[in-house]
């Protein structure tokens, strides 16, 4: 690619997106005996390796990408291969990038990668220009000797997917967005910026804490933008630490996610030398001991959920339509706040919580006082302190030092650190027992984060009465969609959501203790999608976990609506299961509500009616062909849902359920009768094609489907698939079902 404009005196930071690459799977012998990275070894081989290496012949695969990317999607699923990785082969790959640049002087100029995952090397002209270890944390590097002006240049970077960090599937590869970024010699050192809202004394603040590497001369003009681009508030100052007033203001929360933009534009006289923007947020915080949590001086009781980071057709290189998609339904499901587990996930998912509304408790992966894991710990900090959607920093999960002495310590100076780069938050971290233990981190923590054991919620408390407690993760609850009898040997779970592991409380147990425990302020449930990997208990051939509330591609399953119900103040009513069943079946009917009581009714003869408890209604019934509707009352308000016996397949609706204007989609695929309603018992395989664009990916949801995620064609599970695509135009095609088309301007 050719780069067109480099940074120049007097003009601002400009960022060149590194988005397309070669891809090689492997090693390449030639190229490794060349530039010695396996012996730590610090420069290149002379003449540029990348280049005398003559790696783009015959004798070598290489296939154009685009970031972010994740190889293993395009792995067959392999028996032999780790269950907790989704049994996907791992190993090692080359990625490969060249690019032109202008004659102009490069003053400055960094490599920065949003994440890689597995340990990365980098190496720009040959040279080597650095290492990374982890897969979750943001790094970089100074390139500004190793490019040349008004030549060709080139990026290779060797990614060792063979280890992995995480008891789940990872992926592997470019994950996340990379980028090369030019700046003049005076620059503002953009990480090492803290933008926050503060009340002082009831006055509303936005301090800055800025970085430059040069200040001599130097002159900060600050600007405060409302959502409408209007100005509130403006301020200049010669200190890299100041604050302004602002007055008006509309408070930031999950309900009412109104955000403020703060630019710092750094001049030298008359010279624009850099400029910083950040989202501002103003909310307050406090953690109350005997309370829990208030949010702008009103109590506030966090409705969580934990969510990992991969998804159907894409794995875990999620772009940002996919994650929003994702971040909407966690909102619909009642929930207010986001659990990263059980790492860093990335600033594009911060971003997207700052504006749609979610608070997020981001979580370090390793529980260490190394300099590696401080390096991590630091990327995390850096990356979460300028968005008023973070309001809790999360030390380690499950660590089984949490109830040793050394564990403490280690604790204290992950805490200590976390402080020193931002004191304006509580840490906390997910304990999965030893709060009772005479040495645990609990008495380290602000806030104390208890996975599962709610049993021991009253004696942490009273041995902590300081400290808020946290249900951190929370009721994992087995279930498959479309499935009502639980039944192993055939790999699945009942969707009402009636099947949990031995070591947690059900979902009514654990929020019936979030009703009588006022000091805890709130649960993360576990978990807000299947993903792959960890199949617990069941093993091959499920490839999947059964434990979200929606399946890999983001359905619901009837369980959701469970959660909903303890979750949203609106109210929900839900019947299931589908009505296809054959005659003579005695079906278990359940309504999950937030109602009073519940009245069913079969093709319009009543059923009875039954007080609602624990959030849902269950009635036996003999099945019948036709229409199954239940009545809830709340108050002097009646609210209906229906279930209908379903025809053959008649067509297939694809639902454009992309979040944004893009031409990226997240198409949804739907099997259904002349009358609309979903087969549900229909599992054929449809193909798709794009006459102008490209099927990315694709998913079902079913949990023990060997799919590829790249494929081309999917059998439908329950009546519903996904596709992923880039273009104007999606193609499915079924036989003996009329071809789906759908179109974008």
């Amino acid at each position: 690619m050719d780069i067109k404009k480099v940074i120049k005196p007097g003009e601002r930071n400009y960022n060149i997106p590194l988005d397309n690459w070669l891809f090689h799977l492997g090693d390449i012998d030639e190229l490794n005996e060349r530039i010695f990275h396996f012996s730590y070894k610090a420069g290149g081989w002379q003449g540029n390796p990348f280049e005398v290496a003559n790696l783009f012949n015959g004798d070598y695969e290489w296939k154009n990408i685009s970031v972010p990317h994740d190889w293993l999607r395009d792995i067959p699923i392999d028996k032999n291969g780790n269950h907790e990785n989704g049994f996907k082969p791992r190993g090692t790959a080359w990625y490969y990038t060249s690019f032109n640049l202008p004659s102009d002087e490069i003053e400055d100029a960094r490599i920065v990668f949003d994440g890689v995952l597995g340990e990365s090397i980098v190496y720009v002209n040959g040279i080597l220009a650095g290492r990374n270890f982890s897969g979750y944390n943001k790094f970089s590097f100074d390139v500004s000797d190793y490019l040349k002006e008004g030549e060709k240049n080139n990026i290779a970077v060797y990614v060792d997917g063979r280890k992995w960090e995480l008891y789940t599937y990872e992926g592997a590869g470019i994950y996340r967005p990379a980028r090369l970024e030019f700046r003049n010699k005076d620059h503002i050192n953009t990480d090492d910026c803290f933008i926050h809202a503060e009340n002082i004394d009831g006055r509303w603040q936005v301090a800055a804490q800025l970085s430059a590497n040069n200040t001599d001369g130097l002159t900060i003009k600050a600007t405060i933008k409302d959502e409408n681009d209007a100005i509130v508030a403006e301020k200049e100052s010669t200190s890299l630490t100041f604050s302004i007033d602002v007055e008006d203001i509309k408070l930031w929360s999950p309900e009412n996610p109104n955000l403020y933009i703060a630019t710092y534009e750094f001049y030298k006289g008359c010279r624009l030398v850099d400029a910083i923007s950040a989202n501002i947020g103003f909310r307050t915080i406090e953690w109350k001991p005997d309370e829990g949590m208030y949010l702008n001086g009103n109590l506030y009781r966090i409705k969580g959920i934990c969510c990992h980071q991969d998804h159907a057709g894409v794995g875990a290189a999620l772009t940002d339509e996919v994650l929003e998609y994702r971040l909407n339904i966690v909102k619909s499901l009642g929930a207010n706040a986001y659990r990263c587990a059980h790492n860093d996930q990335g600033e594009n998912l911060l971003k997207l919580c700052d504006k749609i509304g979610l608070l997020v408790m981001v979580e370090n992966r390793h529980m260490s006082v190394s300099d590696e894991v401080f390096y991590q710990l630091d990327a995390l900090v850096k990356t979460s302190r300028n968005h008023p959607s973070v309001f809790l920093y999360s030390l380690y999960n499950e660590e089984t030092w949490h109830r040793e002495k050394r564990g403490m310590k280690i604790a204290r100076k992950m805490k200590d650190r976390v402080k020193k780069l931002d004191n304006t938050r509580a840490v906390t971290a997910a304990l999965d027992s030893g709060t009772l233990a005479e040495f645990n981190t609990a008495s380290e923590l602000d806030v104390i984060g208890m996975n599962y054991f709610i049993r021991e919620f009253d004696e942490t408390h009273k041995r902590y009465p300081d400290k808020v407690i946290i249900g951190s993760e929370n009721c994992p609850t087995f279930s498959t969609r479309g499935e009502y009898v639980t039944d192993k040997e055939s790999h699945v779970f009942n969707a009402f959501g009636e099947d949990y592991p031995g070591f947690s409380e059900s979902l009514n147990e654990t929020m019936e203790a979030f009703d009588t425990h006022p000091y805890v302020g709130g649960f993360f449930v576990w978990n807000g999608f299947d993903y792959r990997g960890e199949p617990n208990p069941l093993q091959w051939p499920s490839i999947s976990c059964h434990w979200g509330f929606t399946d890999y591609c983001g359905f619901k399953k009837d369980n959701a609506y469970h959660l909903m119900s303890w979750y949203l103040d609106e109210p929900v009513v839900h019947l299931c299961p589908h009505w296809n069943w054959k005659k003579g079946d005695i079906v278990k009917v359940v309504t999950f509500t937030n109602g009073e009581d519940a009245e069913l009714f079969l093709n319009g003869r009543s059923l009875g009616k039954e007080t609602v408890k624990g959030k849902k209604a269950v009635w036996n019934v003999p099945f019948e062909t036709g229409e199954l509707k239940v009545n809830v009352t709340f108050g002097d308000k009646i609210i209906s849902d229906t279930v209908k016996t379903s025809g053959y397949v008649s067509e297939l609706i694809l639902e454009d359920a992309t979040p944004f204007q893009s031409d990226m989609h997240i198409v949804n695929v739907k099997a259904v009768d002349k009358d609309g309603i979903i087969v549900p018992d229909f599992s054929k395989t449809v193909y798709f094609s794009s006459p102008d664009g490209e099927v990315i990916g694709v998913g079902n949801g079913n949990p023990t489907s060997h799919h590829l995620d790249s494929d081309k064609k999917i059998s439908l599970f329950h009546g519903l698939g996904q596709v992923i695509m880039k273009g104007n135009e999606l193609v499915a095609e079924c036989d003996g079902i009329k071809k789906a088309v759908i179109k974008w301007k």
